[in-house]
């Protein structure tokens, strides 16, 4: 009775956080996708086993991001103040983490339930054949929601462990990109085990795709028992985890741990630049070099699986290194990493207190300054990578004489982006916000240089910027909008500091 009382008390916590907006916010992007994919086929007679062999792919790249997102989102309000303490005194720390692990479940098997009536729906609308077995359905539901529990719990103990959600909105965004890359090579036994891996594994279509003809065929296949005791045992070594943690994150321990550090009474000036230094340590940093390397290696090797296809050297590698680098993962890591670098400011007063020293423009100045710094080194990185990878491969000939121009004209658009996340970053004071407002900007973006003119989104420009073949850029049109996003959004932050009242944010 009493965790019933817990679980009440867990949901009236979140009450108009409106965390459920989060799982319907990815159903209509897959939806949309669907749509973009499918919309011209009407009546496919093989509609069905085109919608699920899809369906595992946009689930291993949207859901590790969305549950680290809401599991971020459910440890968030305790981490504010000393709230942990408070609530130590009336309720043990292992039952507060089994009451948000039960209260997130429940909320998993409800968004399950309806991402499946929306594939009914989406079928019925689209006109395919309903001749498919039902029971693939429940397999489906049941494992697609047993793999979101699986790493709900990852994810829900590393927003437990870490007070800043950059580190597990960091975890998903590496565990989605390597489950998507992974989901193109051979199955190994890495593969099997690897929580975010868990959609395609239990995948029951295959593709078939014949080379000379070009025609696709798709195939059911058996179900696929061995996932769900790898997830079973993934959820008891998760929770053993958790148990252990949790028994070692007494605050009294804490208390003992902080009046053991040594202090230090020497005075030290440091020569590192000050929102760089606010930044020692942050897991943002992580992100802006492990993506792009992981990019650069499962690319190379899909490259080399496929050299027979990918026939045009340097710029075929480019494509494999830079395709969802660009397109969803480099707008998100931005928007992690402007998150961070704000995080400072908008603990307690701080932010007044800086206004006290110092003038709003020299503050979005200066982050901005340590935004596109980073930024700038992340996109020189994946062009180090690049190369790195082209002499490993022995491709033949010399670099694309375009690579200066790509690098150039990506800096140029991602500085855009920085400028829009800055300000969203400084207006949303929530974290997980602005970096769903990438994610979703990172397909309007693709969706905008495909049907759309790419110059309206500062997402799209990056997305042109770094594609291998941008003959059909309007330059003129490409700078005039960079210029005007960066000044406008640099402008929108500045005059906002300066006229929004104090007291708001204390």
């Amino acid at each position: 009775m009493n965790f019933i009382k817990y679980l009440l008390i867990e949901s009236h916590k979140h009450k108009r956080r409106h965390n459920n907006i989060i799982f319907l916010a990815v159903i209509i992007l897959e939806i949309l996708f669907v749509y973009a994919n499918y919309g011209n086929d009407r009546g496919l007679k093989e509609g069905w086993m085109a919608l699920f062999y899809s369906l595992p792919i946009m689930n291993t790249l949207f859901f590790p991001i969305m549950l680290s997102t809401f599991a971020g989102r459910l440890m968030d309000i305790e981490h504010k103040g000393h709230m942990f303490d408070s609530l130590y005194t009336f309720i043990s720390p292992i039952k507060l983490f089994f009451t948000k692990t039960v209260y997130g479940i429940i909320s998993i098997i409800f968004f399950v339930i309806a991402q499946c009536f929306a594939i009914i729906i989406l079928a019925k609308s689209l006109q395919f054949p309903l001749d498919f077995p039902a029971y693939y359905m429940v397999y489906y539901g049941f494992a697609t929601a047993l793999s979101c529990i699986l790493l709900f719990l990852l994810h829900l103990i590393l927003a437990f462990t870490y007070r800043n959600q950059a580190v597990t909105i960091s975890i998903g965004l590496i565990g989605s990109f390597a489950g998507l890359f992974l989901a193109y090579l051979p199955t190994t036994f890495l593969q099997e085990i690897l929580p975010w891996s868990g959609f395609i594994n239990s995948a029951f279509i295959d593709l078939d795709w014949n080379r000379d003809t070009r025609k696709i065929t798709w195939l059911l296949s058996d179900l696929r028992i061995k996932p769900f005791f790898y997830s079973i045992f993934g959820l008891i070594l998760l929770l053993s985890i958790a148990i252990y943690i949790i028994q070692k994150s007494g605050s009294e321990e804490k208390a003992l741990k902080k009046k053991s550090i040594a202090v230090n009474n020497k005075i030290s000036i440091h020569k590192m630049p000050i929102e760089f230094l606010k930044l020692k340590g942050s897991p943002a940093w992580f992100g802006f070099f492990i993506i792009p390397t992981l990019s650069a290696i499962i690319g190379t090797l899909n490259y080399l699986v496929n050299i027979e296809i990918l026939t045009d050297g340097w710029f075929s590698l480019w494509t494999q290194h830079t395709l969802f680098l660009s397109y969803f993962f480099m707008p998100v890591i931005i928007a992690v990493f402007t998150g961070c670098i704000w995080r400072f400011e908008h603990s307690g007063t701080n932010i007044n207190i800086i206004l006290t020293h110092t003038t709003p423009a020299k503050i979005v100045i200066s982050k901005y300054f340590a935004s596109v710094s980073i930024t700038m080194l992340s996109i020189i990185w994946v062009a180090l990578l690049y190369i790195i990878a082209g002499i490993v491969c022995k491709i033949d000939g010399h670099l694309p004489e375009e690579l200066g121009l790509w690098l150039f004209l990506g800096c140029i658009a991602s500085f855009s982006i920085c400028a829009l996340h800055l300000f969203l970053a400084l207006v949303i004071r929530n974290f997980i916000l602005p970096v769903i407002i990438a994610f979703a900007g990172g397909i309007a973006g693709l969706a905008c240089m495909a049907k759309f003119s790419p110059y309206i989104l500062p997402y799209s420009l990056f997305d042109i910027a770094m594609t291998e073949n941008n003959s059909n850029i309007r330059y003129d049109y490409f700078f005039i909008s960079s210029v005007i996003f960066i000044i406008a959004f640099l402008l929108a932050s500045i005059l906002y500091l300066k006229y929004t009242d104090s007291k708001s944010y204390e």
